[in-house]
């Protein structure tokens, strides 16, 4: 049972070797259309909006190059942001 145990283990927790790192796959996952983030349809998004976003939220400071901290669309689409039709 051991030996079993034993070889199992490393499957168990390790990735898949063509898995992308956890960062990664949660930027990619996580980043949303511009329009259903700017929630009140102002044409920026906030840091109250940048909560729901948990990538946008943590990357919103290197985003907002005009300092006003606000992200308008161009901003907000150099975090890989959705470039949807709106």
């Amino acid at each position: 049972m051991r030996v079993i145990l034993c070889a199992l283990l490393p499957a168990l927790v390790m990735p898949p070797a063509n898995a992308a790192p956890m960062e990664e796959r949660a930027a990619a996952d996580a980043i949303v259309p511009f329009s259903r983030i700017d929630s009140d349809h102002n044409g920026y998004v906030s840091r109250v909006e940048a909560r729901s976003i948990v990538v946008v939220e943590t990357r919103f400071d290197a985003a907002d190059r005009n300092d006003d901290s606000l992200l308008d669309r161009e901003e907000y689409l150099s975090l890989g942001g959705s470039r949807e039709n709106d």
